[in-house]
């Protein structure tokens, strides 16, 4: 890695911390388009280089949030992730560059959506956890994060908060602590079946965490709702350009 590369993805993983400690949640999945367009990887080598950061990330955030987060649940719905985690690890293989390309678009503008559209109410008491629900949400979440390399947070606090009835501090916390146990599992069902640049996910990873001291500094000042729909304009047009170029409409190669 040459020092103007080096430097590169520095940058690079500075923009998805900024994100992350902006919105407090979605910033991971940019980080499949910054590898692929930006990095210039592989889309197959990127989902896994994209574990590898996001995994990175949620362990930095359990880490600073540990005093929230409900272990013993959050370990329960990761494990229901193996589910979908596994099978989408193993499918990913065997799908071409284009489609998976077009699949993350259309992930994309569902995050935007929601980012959009979904009030969380700060806290719902009184009422029976319903674990069906958890169930399935874990599943999707898995199957996402081994399929496109994502981190899914935004399917899962939801989920955490009306189901389980958690507060948006251990919702946040616990969705962090499901990730990276999804992550795991991801980054082991590709072991020795998909690539993992782990220098550039190790320097890219740097990066993150001083972009998401700079993010959460920001953040402070300026009114989340606000924040949210400007993260979630920036995510509707990634993921537009991501499938426009996968469509060969925005002629960029992809390995």
């Amino acid at each position: 890695m040459t020092p103007e590369t080096f430097a590169l993805d520095l940058f690079y993983g500075a923009l998805i911390g900024f994100a992350l400690g902006l919105t407090g949640g979605g910033g991971s999945i940019v980080t499949l388009p910054v590898l692929v367009y930006l990095v210039g990887e592989s889309v197959h080598e990127a989902i896994g280089t994209s574990l590898a950061i996001v995994g990175g990330i949620a362990a930095q955030g359990v880490f600073s949030q540990r005093i929230n987060v409900r272990f013993g649940s959050g370990l329960v719905v990761g494990l229901l992730g193996i589910i979908g985690n596994v099978p989408g690890s193993l499918l990913a293989a065997h799908v071409s560059s284009r489609a998976l390309l077009l699949l993350f678009a259309g992930f994309m503008f569902v995050a935007a959506l929601a980012m959009f559209f979904i009030r969380l109410p700060k806290h719902i008491e009184g009422h029976e956890p319903h674990w069906g629900v958890i169930a399935v949400v874990g599943a999707v979440l898995g199957f996402l994060t081994g399929f496109l390399g994502v981190g899914g947070g935004f399917l899962i606090v939801p989920a955490l908060v009306f189901a389980l009835g958690y507060s948006m501090q251990n919702a946040i916390a616990t969705s962090l602590f499901v990730i990276l146990v999804n992550t795991i599992v991801a980054l082991a069902s590709r072991f020795g079946s998909a690539p993992v640049d782990w220098i550039v996910a190790a320097v890219i990873f740097l990066g993150g965490l001083v972009g998401s001291v700079l993010g959460s500094f920001l953040a402070k000042r300026t009114a989340h709702q606000q924040l949210k729909v400007i993260f979630a304009v920036f995510v509707m047009c990634v993921g537009a350009f991501t499938g426009l170029s996968a469509l060969h409409i925005i002629p960029i190669s992809v390995k």
